[in-house]
């Protein structure tokens, strides 16, 4: 896809996000008082806005720096174990909790460390990079479900997002803005295949280290509030990879506002979708997203 052609797709999606937020923020609050609008439904639009971005966004970033189409955050552990971080704070240190972005950006940002002296370290195919990540993630999820059964404890909703978890995701996507321009131009790195960098004498390592990390620490504080959603990033990323044929670098903004337009509009849907009742968002977005992995599943087939 040309420049010319990538720049009316983000006029289009930028056109759509602006009636997503209008419809978020007015739909069925109109009968509603200004601050009920105000403390209500801003700080979810915004979240489910900003979250969306980050949340593909972190995606972009670890297939690039691993060098596989074939994963997301949440396959390798990272959004299960934010929430099993928020678990443990909701049992031990329950006060702490309205900080939960906080919490889940550190624990995101720590599984990072972790999994790149371990997980990471597999280089012999993806699938087993894939097979140790969605292992993980499956003890992460038994952990949180054994920690919080019957304790009420949920978080797979923007329902009760307050300005709190706005400004803590705002400071969080602010410093993962200055981590990611800081390694802007050697995203190109990773557009060359491994062997062929080392020849070049180009070290990704120091690269891939901040990058990785940056994406841990915002899907880490947008699965504090969604949850877990598995293959979403994975989904949407490629989807925008097989449309545009650009490498990550020169997609990641088109990318970026794909992924704020898919999840406001999951939320806009988990809201208004029945009048008296409140869907959970993670549900609405697996599926809008789900049937979407079909059309990479043909493509990917007949690049085998």
């Amino acid at each position: 896809m040309t420049a010319k052609k990538i720049k009316h797709l983000k006029i289009m999606l930028g056109g759509l996000l602006v009636m997503l937020v209008l419809a978020g923020v007015l739909l069925r609050g109109q009968d509603a008082s200004v601050q009920v609008i105000i403390q209500l439904r801003v700080p979810r639009v915004l979240f489910a806005l900003g979250g969306g971005v980050v949340l593909v966004v972190s995606a972009l970033l670890l297939q690039t720096t691993l060098r596989s189409d074939y994963l997301d955050g949440s396959m390798l552990g990272l959004a299960n174990g934010a929430e099993l971080a928020l678990a443990l704070v909701n049992v031990l240190f329950a006060r702490a909790l309205p900080y939960r972005v906080l919490v889940g950006a550190l624990a995101g940002g720590i599984l990072v460390v972790c999994l790149r002296v371990t997980l990471f370290k597999v280089k012999h195919s993806s699938f087993f990079l894939i097979l140790g990540g969605l292992a993980l993630a499956m003890f992460f999820a038994a952990a949180t479900q054994l920690l919080t059964t019957g304790g009420g404890f949920q978080g797979k909703s923007l329902a009760n997002t307050t300005w709190i978890d706005v400004w803590l995701l705002a400071i969080v996507i602010v410093i993962g803005l200055i981590l990611l321009l800081s390694q802007w131009t050697k995203l190109d790195i990773f557009a060359l295949p491994s062997l062929q960098a080392r020849q070049l004498g180009l070290n990704e390592q120091s690269s891939s280290l901040t990058l990785q990390l940056v994406a841990g620490l915002w899907l880490g504080a947008v699965s504090a509030v969604l949850g877990t959603v598995f293959f979403v990033g994975l989904v949407l990323v490629q989807l925008v990879k097989l449309v545009t044929q650009v490498v990550a670098r020169k997609r990641m903004g088109l990318t970026a506002m794909v992924g704020g337009v898919v999840l406001l509009g999951a939320d806009d849907l988990a809201h208004y979708l029945l009048p008296a009742r409140e869907l959970p968002t993670n549900a609405v977005l697996l599926l809008l997203t789900a049937p979407l992995i079909l059309v990479l599943l043909k493509r990917w087939l007949h690049e085998v």
